[in-house]
């Protein structure tokens, strides 16, 4: 790859070991303008934005993209607040994931052994490893291996499948930010600027939940406060709860907005479909299908915890 595809590339996919060479061979520093770009770079992950593709268009301004990553995987590393790096890691995941949506097949194969996600491809569908598909495959339901076929050691993936390992690998990879103890002091001032900026979206609304709730819902409940992403079956599953139980929609929708890659738009309309559509509580047997359940309550439905544990009581 020569030096103007390396710099492309590594514009759009700067978590590659490709990027660092290039960081490294043009010498990017922490300038303002790149702590800058970093800074803008969280603040849309954060906030929710869409990624959108580079509109870098001379040699500087894609170097200093590439080095706006690597600045924000500083600021990341240096501030140590996991909502903050949950969302910038499905920021970037989605960003790659756009890019890979029209890319020649040789970048997406330099990306995808960048995880090892080696593949043997037959008709259209992609052989994958096993150990690798475990590692990289979504927590949806349809990624389970109960729903795969298995051929010798080999999971059979199709093309729009292999992206979303591809994306779910990137952001396992931006996830894992090494801790940065001791910044340069532009690194500092701008994990200063952005925490007073992510105050308001990330804790400033309170959400009264129901007292009493069963394991498999306090569980949920649970992951939900720490930020950490859910799968759409585990996602349903508590909305169709809360909404039983009264809870309004906006509320709904504030407690939904702790997940690292919350829509407002798309929450909202899945919050007031689930309501209209009078969904009732699952039983426990659909809630242990969907691998959510997690002690035997013996209650057929989680609905039905707080009347069971009275009568016991």
């Amino acid at each position: 790859m020569e030096e103007d595809g390396e710099i492309e590339f590594s514009v759009r996919y700067p978590f590659t070991q490709t990027a660092k060479r290039v960081i490294q061979d043009q010498n990017i520093q922490l300038s303002d303008r790149v702590v800058e770009l970093a800074v803008g770079r969280l603040k849309n992950a954060v906030q929710g934005k869409k990624p959108s593709k580079s509109t870098a268009i001379h040699k500087s301004q894609k170097i200093e993209e590439i080095g706006s990553y690597a600045a924000a995987r500083m600021l990341t590393g240096y501030m140590r607040n996991n909502y903050v790096t949950e969302r910038f890691a499905v920021y970037e995941s989605k960003r790659a994931r756009n890019y890979l949506e029209s890319e020649k097949q040789e970048w997406v194969e330099t990306v995808a052994n960048e995880f090892g996600i080696t593949s043997k491809e037959k008709e259209s569908i992609f052989e994958i490893p096993l150990p690798v598909y475990l590692n990289y495959s979504p927590r949806s339901i349809e990624y389970r291996l109960i729903n795969r076929k298995i051929d010798k050691g080999f999971v059979p993936v199709k093309k729009e499948e292999r992206r979303r390992l591809i994306e779910e690998a990137v952001r396992k990879h931006v996830l894992h930010t090494p801790i940065v103890k001791n910044p340069t002091s532009s690194i500092r001032k701008a994990a200063s600027i952005l925490r007073s900026s992510f105050t308001k979206v990330t804790y400033g609304k309170r959400i009264s939940l129901p007292r009493e709730n069963p394991p498999c819902i306090q569980k949920l409940l649970e992951s939900v406060k720490k930020h950490e992403n859910l799968p759409h079956s585990a996602r349903w599953f508590l909305a169709v709860y809360l909404i039983n139980k009264g809870m309004s929609n906006e509320s709904l929708v504030a407690l939904f907005s702790n997940f690292p890659d919350y829509s407002p738009k798309t929450t909202k309309y899945q919050v007031e479909h689930a309501r209209k559509r009078g969904y009732t509580v699952p039983s426990c047997s659909t809630v242990l299908t969907h691998g959510l359940c997690v002690s035997n309550c013996n209650v057929g439905t989680p609905s039905n915890w707080g009347r069971k544990r009275g009568k016991k009581k």
